[in-house]
């Protein structure tokens, strides 16, 4: 039995709720009504580099296959900014899901929102590095990128990985995780308490009894 975009989101939601606390469900709804682009298409892909202002926009694949070049421009975005610059092809496939997130999001906003890359490939040595970071993290093998969209929280960029995607979604305070693997969703990280609320972990001392 087919199933319609809007009802595919509304379960996306309800499965992503328990394990994605803050789910804008009013977001996901309008997600779900967005036009979808005609397969024939260009598959086209807006990123810009947190930390180095590079920026690339290019064109994914068009109905007669990848392209070469450009494929080699994102994928050298997506470099080990933090170890020299040590970089590998990225999986294609990873290409297509953040063009496919890129293109709800926009159809939502009005205009295109260019996705901010926060780190895409790894080195073994810098993944090690990470405190919490996955052994074998796939962002060793080219396969996920950590992602966010100014104007948007990171939960607004994991329902579109949902919608669009078959992979993991992770959900971090300042950015989204979104990989090649298997379905799998997860919350990581403490998010900011509001303003004015202490944070949990900071030091304190000794209250003075009320005179």
């Amino acid at each position: 039995m087919p199933v319609s975009r809007r009802d595919l989101l509304a379960g996306l939601a309800g499965t992503l709720a328990g394990t994605l606390p803050g789910l804008n469900r009013a977001y996901a709804a309008a997600l779900a009504g967005a036009p979808v682009p005609a397969a024939a298409a260009p598959v086209r892909l807006w990123l810009r580099r947190e930390g180095t202002g590079e920026e690339v926009s290019a064109i994914v694949r068009t109905p007669g296959g990848y392209n070469a070049r450009d494929l080699l421009l994102l994928s050298w975005l997506l470099r080990d900014v933090r170890d020299g610059s040590s970089a590998v092809w990225i999986d294609p496939r990873l290409f297509d899901l953040l063009a496919a997130v890129q293109g709800a999001m926009s159809a939502v906003h009005g205009s295109a929102v260019p996705l901010i890359v926060t780190s895409g490939y790894r080195t073994p040595r810098h993944n090690a590095g990470i405190e919490g970071a996955a052994r074998g993290s796939l962002h060793l093998a080219g396969l996920a990128a950590d992602v966010k969209a100014a104007g948007y929280a990171p939960d607004a960029v994991a329902v579109a990985g949902a919608l669009c995607g078959r992979g993991g979604i992770g959900i971090y305070p300042t950015f989204c995780h979104l990989d090649l693997g298997q379905a799998r969703s997860w919350a990581g990280g403490r998010k900011r308490p509001p303003a004015g609320q202490p944070v949990p972990g900071t030091p304190i001392t000794q209250p003075k009894e009320p005179t």
